[in-house]
């Protein structure tokens, strides 16, 4: 079915009762709000919707929300803040053996290479999980953000390398392979992960476009059935894909990460020939577009 084009929120609001949006790319840039979001999050709000931010930031909830907060975005305009990192934490806290590696001690906790560096540890902090400096103590790896400087692709890559020849699972809590900013697009850690997958690794993503992330919102709405949620986000891959997945309605922001690639909708037919291509490409196709986020 051919996606609808509308103009704000407001056309489409009747349908659905529960509104999750992704953050960059949609609310901010990373520095800056984008110019209709809170107009839009308060006329939610007034009619009656309900609202969670649904990101895949390796960094927990709480620092997220102060962020929307220094932003400009209060925290009554929202009821919750779901992150793929928030998340990684709850599943890590219940250290499934799965994740350790050969020869790994069943009695004993789970030892951890954080591949990044605060993040990580924040995610880390009160579990019973032991941080390691080295690969060869590690039972697995976590990768939650590269900070505010991207590695170089070599930085990790003997690292990479005797991780994959031991068998570790590398845990990546934010599944993004770019990511928008104030200058631009830059690498994000789900591109790490995807080289350690495409050279035999073993990757265990938490974030969209996989389920687990979508389950916090599932079971905080229960009994409302996933087809009356709209999940709006900049990406096909991730927001889109991961929407369908889980039997959720969902609507793609043109302005964000595919915004090169398909241009303006005022380009007629260029525009629907680009955007029927991505979506071949991705497999994924929205319900709705929007130029960006607006009521």
């Amino acid at each position: 079915m051919k996606p609808v084009l509308l103009e704000g929120l407001s056309a489409a609001a009747p349908r659905f009762d529960v509104f999750a949006l992704d953050q960059y790319g949609v609310l901010h840039n990373g520095t800056e709000l984008y110019p209709a979001v809170l107009d839009c999050l308060a006329a939610l709000r007034d009619a009656g919707k309900r609202v969670f931010i649904l990101s895949n930031s390796g960094k927990r909830k709480e620092s997220n929300a102060a962020r929307l907060t220094t932003l400009g975005i209060p925290p009554e305009l929202y009821e919750d803040f779901v992150t793929s990192g928030e998340v990684a934490r709850a599943f890590l806290g219940d250290a499934p053996d799965e994740l350790r590696g050969e020869g790994g001690n069943s009695g004993k906790p789970l030892r951890c290479l954080a591949l990044g560096g605060a993040a990580e540890r924040a995610l880390l902090d009160g579990l019973d999980i032991d941080l390691v400096d080295d690969v060869s103590q590690a039972d697995f790896m976590l990768l939650a953000s590269f900070g505010e400087m991207p590695p170089a692709a070599d930085e990790f890559l003997s690292i990479l390398i005797q991780a994959g020849n031991k068998g570790l699972t590398l845990v990546c809590a934010n599944p993004d392979v770019t990511g928008i900013t104030a200058d631009g697009l830059q690498p994000a850690p789900g591109a790490l992960a995807a080289s350690y997958e495409e050279a035999g690794g073993r990757v265990l993503y938490v974030g969209k476009p996989h389920p687990l992330v979508y389950r916090s919102i599932l079971e905080a709405i229960a009994p409302t059935p996933a087809d009356r949620v709209l999940a709006i986000g900049d990406s096909l891959a991730h927001d889109v894909a991961g929407a369908a997945g889980v039997g959720m309605a969902s609507a793609l922001i043109l302005q964000g990460i595919h915004c090169d690639d398909l241009g303006s909708p005022d380009d007629g037919p260029n525009f629907e020939n680009r955007l029927a291509r991505l979506t071949r490409h991705y497999q994924a196709t929205p319900g709705f577009l929007l130029r960006s986020l607006a009521w």
